[in-house]
């Protein structure tokens, strides 16, 4: 007995791919977080909650591609259409599911390596938005028709949601918060100095990201059919195949900068670290002094003689200028040392360098 129809097939294929690449690079994540690093935080448990979510939706999709999916609705008999229906019906909030928690852990993320009070603030007025709309989301996907079993058997008296204004609606959501999360770093990225390989390996991490902005537009036009649809268990198939694509794609851009460690550690000349490119070291000595110079930091110390001057140290990241001098004071030798310490602003700087942590 053949399994499904070739529409359903090919679907579930695709659907296939994608749900074993998200499963690889969450393994794969997971493994660099608790064994390399050895720092699991709470975005990497919300990525496997979204992996699960994620096999949750294959297994509905397995079911609706069993039941007819691709097949047109008049030659599936009655009983096996409630049964597609159903799993159609179960299909759309662990689809919402899945897709909302991978950006709850890309915002936990950015929590965690954003030290500065505007960023962190910022990310908890997304996360919360995240989570009112995640609520609305969930309510309207298992009460799309009141009662529920309206939704697979047209015919019960209830009424239901205009399919067509809850769907769109809820995906031009999900773009909004695709294109927040996207610009959410960037002002901190425009001032980071990076080496040429950290910078292609950066902005392809963003570019795959603006793939799965690209997913949920190309997805659109699939609702507009299935809303529509006096067919729908034909013309299900594209934004079924979508939304696996959606979800899927969604979990792999979230994992990509938790492997940065095992890559480097695979590939060092790739990925090498920041601070090898940024930092230069030039040491001398003097009878009397040291000088340690790493690119903008600067620091001078003298010998314990009387009647010394010690440089000033300028550390241009922290924006600290410290300046001592001493004197002699009779026979007792005692040292006076005035400090004057200015201390600016470096947020910014700060979290560009937190955002090396993504890298």
């Amino acid at each position: 007995m053949t399994f499904g129809t070739e529409r359903g097939r090919q679907a579930l294929h695709i659907d296939i791919a994608f749900t074993t690449l998200a499963t690889v690079f969450t393994i794969v994540r997971i493994y660099t977080r608790a064994f390399i690093v050895r720092q699991m935080g709470a975005d990497d448990w919300a990525i496997i909650v979204a992996l699960a979510f994620s096999w949750a939706f294959f297994g509905l999709f397995v079911g609706e591609v069993k039941y007819g999916m691709g097949e047109h609705q008049a030659q599936i008999p009655p009983d096996i259409l409630i049964k597609q229906m159903k799993y159609f019906w179960v299909s759309i909030p662990l689809y919402q599911a899945s897709l909302l928690t991978t950006k709850a852990s890309i915002l936990l993320q950015y929590k965690r390596v954003f030290s500065t009070p505007g960023m962190r603030f910022a990310c908890w007025c997304l996360i919360g938005f995240l989570a009112i709309y995640g609520s609305w989301t969930f309510i309207t996907a298992w009460f799309t028709c009141v009662p529920v079993q309206k939704f697979w058997l047209p015919d019960t008296p209830g009424f239901c949601f205009n399919k067509t204004a809850l769907w769109f609606s809820n995906a031009g959501i999900h773009i909004l918060t695709d294109i927040l999360i996207l610009i959410y770093p960037m002002p901190v990225l425009k001032n980071l100095q990076l080496p040429r390989r950290q910078k292609y390996a950066l902005m392809a991490v963003f570019a795959l990201g603006s793939f799965v902005l690209v997913t949920t537009l190309l997805r659109l036009n699939s609702l507009l059919v299935i809303s529509n649809s006096s067919d729908p268990t034909y013309d299900n198939v594209g934004a079924a195949t979508w939304s696996a694509i959606e979800c899927n794609t969604a979990i792999i851009c979230a994992c990509l900068p938790g492997i940065r460690a095992l890559v480097s550690k695979l590939l060092p000349r790739f990925l090498s670290s920041y601070k090898s490119r940024s930092h230069t070291h030039t040491y001398t000595r003097t009878p009397r002094s040291r000088v340690t110079q790493f690119s903008n930091f600067q620091a001078s110390v003298a010998g314990h003689q009387p009647n010394y001057h010690m440089q000033s140290i300028s550390h241009g990241a922290a924006g600290i200028h410290d300046k001592a001098s001493g004197s002699d004071e009779g026979t007792s030798n005692k040292i006076k040392v005035t400090t004057i310490v200015m201390q600016e602003s470096t947020n910014m700087q700060e979290d560009a360098s937190s955002v090396r942590q993504l890298l």
